[in-house]
């Protein structure tokens, strides 16, 4: 490796040292560090599913000149750490006085490319405008490998680009110098990309944003240390030598497939090889068939196997060479922490041996085939099993969130990939990643306006690279449908069908394109029997009518709309069976009684998830009457088999899920249920008026729409339009009905009728959830990425930490180191907080003080201006700050 121990050595222009060094320290030549990232988007260009995504893009196949034109425009990304300005950075502290001010490389660079010819002789600028086609927006592209376009160059000192002098004027360096090295290289490294002939370089925009994304995935791969050491003093690196070494670190990371795909192929698989499970569900047959489409929408009841059906599609495709890798996106981090391990499950069955990494996406939350990640300074990381050098390799992407969508296997939530589709840094590197994948988007109904509008914006930027999606709801609304068949139409319009026709479609259904598939349901149809309580705010009341069910040998699952609802009814629940002696009612963790919901410690959820299937899950030793209280995250992912079911009552689709808890498995035999539980009964819980008036000016219970826009369930007028179907008939027949339900709740010409019919409260709410739904998918087009733009006239906006809050990107994960003992007798270390429960202006690197235990089990603690409790009910915010 070179070193700088003279003032002589300073002559070598950088591109590489330790981020705590100092001019004596060793660093790695530009040249060669330029190398190193050019020959890792060769290596990258060349993988399967990437090379196909190229050739959709640019609408040709691309031939080797083209390949390694792309290279050498990849090799001028750190072109501008030629300017001296940046070399002064060799220096920790002050650089000598002769030196310019330090200085970027990123306008530095533009700003070089405006300047007099004299400075930029050495690099074969004429020679590479001949490429012609998209060559200036495809170097634009490279420039901006730091994660977003370069803008265009103000204030830069013109200085950076002279020659640098000592007092004695002599010469110490001289950038124009640097970029003929540079230039040199440039046509010494790639001949073929000089030679005459050859078609224009394409020029789509959609080919250009996907080339940024894979310069930027080359730049990070080819500054990793482990894969690209410095080079020897006094020896130069050859393109072959950094090939070789881009061949290994590409095959390590997991983006080269053709391995696994030849070891899946030889070994072959089936449904039950790969899940246990003798024959698949009509539904999951329905994914395997060939000829299906690349944008697919499934929509079944829930129960009925989605999950596998998923994974049954991608490894169909991935046999087929049509994906390389999976994505899979929910909408929760519960939800995401147990599909992981069914995926983890899944991924060992398909490959018994040497499978690929399956990685848990959840930033703070980081896990590798099971195995959890540390960080270490100077983003390094430690993982909990120690693993040798070449396993640690393979979990290279779950080493940043950044870096997740490059993972072969990757479960995580559905902002990790919306990421892709926004103006924030890096989001051609998520894009060109994803590019890859066959993304599964789950529950896909739970999207809010904002998340749809970025959602067919990811769509539809897949779809142009030739990527596979595949859409899972248990039952989605018409227009969303028709909006997502638009864009597997290729963009051309698809008109939502009026409610009649709406009601009648087919369910459980498959869509594909214009085309609605039915599909044969997957189990028993069954009889619910349903109807409203106006008791919403009667904690007692619901507490006793659950009580009364477990003395008779339920089991009770109790949802509330939000969490201080649940745990009020926690409370009164806990009232009465304290009352009665028998406590064995009550859902505990070693023996302290406690709910279920998203607000408890990363340490906590698994158990809290795991308590609740021992309890209520398919596997049943004998009648044991329990309740359970929770919110929404009791409606995902987890195998819930209640006898009878409380809810508060929600829009008709989310209800439904809800009631998918309800008898889910035939009992039958010593597994029947108790006496008087044979039918499958749902208490819906609404206000004691009966009418949803009072929310429509003050929201309660997550419902109705909060004074700037937003709540749990906005719109009353799907509310009102669910209680008058659970009204109109005692029970129905699910999942037959579920169509018909979900359209006569949702479908806009009824919630047009229930306005109308209604005062003008009504329709003034109506008109602010229209303005207000309208005002997101504005800000959500403004917000998104254009790919469809010249890369060269972007400018990301400022502030992207806005943008990314309305996905929950950021919300705190609160560290305790030393961790603290917890409420149920585990060490609580992280617990993730959502960003509407963070105090105002709370600094990102702020931690947890004054901590202090509390008498009744768990602690307290300060977290910038606000303080919380941690027990049993979960996180709380108390107070504020104790002086």
């Amino acid at each position: 490796m070179q070193t700088e121990a003279t003032k002589n050595d300073t002559c070598i222009a950088w591109g590489k040292r330790p981020r705590d060094g100092d001019e004596h320290s060793p660093f790695h030549p530009l040249c060669d560090h330029m190398l190193d990232v050019a020959a890792c988007f060769m290596a990258i260009a060349r993988c399967g599913r990437i090379r196909d995504a190229l050739t959709s893009t640019a609408g040709r196949a691309l031939s080797e000149q083209d390949i390694e034109r792309l290279a050498a425009l990849t090799y001028l990304h750190d072109v501008g750490k030629a300017n001296s300005g940046f070399q002064a950075k060799r220096w920790k502290g002050p650089a000598p006085r002769e030196w310019p001010q330090k200085a970027g490389h990123g306008s530095e660079a533009l700003y070089a490319f405006s300047c007099d010819e004299a400075l930029l002789a050495g690099l074969p600028i004429e020679a590479m405008s001949n490429w012609a086609g998209g060559v200036d927006e495809l170097l634009h592209a490279s420039l901006g490998h730091h994660g977003r376009p370069i803008p265009e160059p103000k204030g830069v000192d013109p200085l950076i680009w002279r020659p640098v002098r000592d007092a004695s004027g002599h010469e110490i360096y001289r950038p124009a110098n640097a970029l003929k090295q540079i230039g040199d290289a440039l046509r010494r490294h790639f001949p073929l990309a000089f030679a005459s002939g050859g078609e224009p370089l394409p020029s789509t925009p959609s080919f250009v944003h996907l080339f940024a994304g894979l310069v930027q995935l080359a730049d990070w791969l080819g500054s990793d240390t482990r894969f690209f050491e410095y080079s020897e003093p006094g020896s130069a690196r050859t393109l072959q030598a950094a090939l070789e070494r881009a061949s290994r670190a590409v095959g390590a990371i997991g983006l080269e497939t053709s391995a696994l795909r030849a070891q899946l192929i030889r070994d072959g698989f089936s449904f039950q090889s790969a899940f246990g499970i003798e024959a698949p569900h009509a539904t999951q047959s329905a994914l395997g068939e060939e000829g299906l489409g690349p944008l697919l929408v499934l929509e079944s009841e829930t129960g009925s196997g989605k999950t596998e059906a998923a994974l049954w599609r991608f490894a169909k495709l991935f046999e087929a060479g049509k994906v390389d890798s999976l994505y899979f996106a929910l909408p929760t981090r519960v939800a995401a922490t147990q599909v992981y391990e069914r995926v983890r499950k899944f991924v060992a069955r398909l490959w018994p041996t040497y499978a690929p990494v399956t990685v848990r996406a959840l930033p703070g939350y980081e896990s590798a085939d099971g195995n959890e990640k540390s960080a270490l300074p100077d983003f390094k990381v430690l993982w909990s099993d120690h693993p040798d050098e070449t396993k640690a390799h393979q979990r290279w992407a779950a080493e940043s969130s950044k870096r997740f969508l490059a993972a072969t296997i990757a479960v995580g939530t559905i902002d990790q990939a919306l990421l892709a589709a926004l103006q924030v840094r890096h989001a051609h590197l998520r894009h060109a990643a994803l590019c890859r994948s066959l993304l599964v988007v789950d529950e896909v109904h739970a999207s809010d306006t904002y998340m749809s509008q970025v959602l067919e914006q990811l769509l539809e930027a897949h779809r142009t690279t030739g990527g596979h999606a595949l859409l899972l709801s248990a039952t989605l609304g018409s227009s969303q449908r028709a909006r997502f068949q638009s864009i597997a139409n290729g963009g051309k319009h698809v008109s939502a069908p009026g409610i009649e026709t709406a009601a009648d479609a087919e369910y459980p259904a498959l869509t594909d394109g214009t085309s609605i598939k039915k599909l044969r349901a997957s189990g028993e149809p069954k009889t619910i029997h349903w109807q409203t309580l106006n008791a919403i705010d009667d904690h007692a009341r619901v507490a006793r009518l659950a009580f009364d069910a477990a003395k008779q040998g339920a089991r009770v699952l109790i949802v509330r709309n939000t969490v201080p609802a649940a745990i009020a009814t926690q409370k009164a629940v806990e009232a009465l069976v304290n009352a009665s002696g028998d406590r064995a009612w009550l859902f505990d963790i070693d023996g302290v009684p406690t709910l279920h919901h998203s607000r408890f410690s990363r340490q906590d959820r698994p158990r809290l998830d795991a308590r609740v299937e021992e309890r209520m899950g398919k596997i049943r030793n004998g009648v044991h009457a329990c309740i359970v209280v929770g919110t929404q995250t009791l409606e995902q992912s987890l195998d819930i088999d209640a006898d009878m079911l409380i809810t508060d009552i929600c829009p008709m689709d989310v209800l439904l899920q809800r009631i998918g808890r309800l008898h889910r498995h035939k009992r039958e035999g010593k597994d029947r249920r108790p006496d008087g539980f044979e039918r499958a009964r749902a208490w819906v819980l609404i206000p004691e008026s009966g009418s949803f008036e009072a929310c429509l000016d003050a929201p309660r219970n997550g419902l109705g729409r909060l004074k700037n826009g937003g709540g749990v369930y906005p719109d009353l007028r799907m509310i009102e339009a669910t209680r008058r179907l659970i009204s109109e008939k005692p029970s129905r027949m699910i999942p037959l009905e579920n169509r018909e339900l979900v359209e006569r709740a949702t479908h806009p010409d009824c919630l047009r009728s229930i306005q109308q019919e209604l005062d003008a409260a009504w329709e003034q709410q109506a008109q602010q959830l229209e303005g207000g739904k309208g005002a997101e998918r504005t800000i959500a087009r403004l917000h998104a990425l254009p790919y469809d733009a010249a890369f060269a006239k972007l400018a990301f906006p400022e502030g992207e930490e806005r943008i990314a809050t309305r996905l929950g990107a950021v919300d705190k994960l609160v560290e305790f180191d030393p961790p603290e003992l917890g409420p149920f007798g585990e060490d609580v270390r992280q617990i993730a907080m959502r960003f509407h429960m963070l105090p105002n202006g709370l600094d990102a690197d702020a931690t947890p003080i004054s901590i202090i235990r509390r008498d009744d089990g768990g602690f307290e603690f300060d977290l910038g201006a606000a303080r919380y409790s941690y027990r049993r009910f979960g996180v709380e915010k108390i107070g504020p700050r104790k002086s």
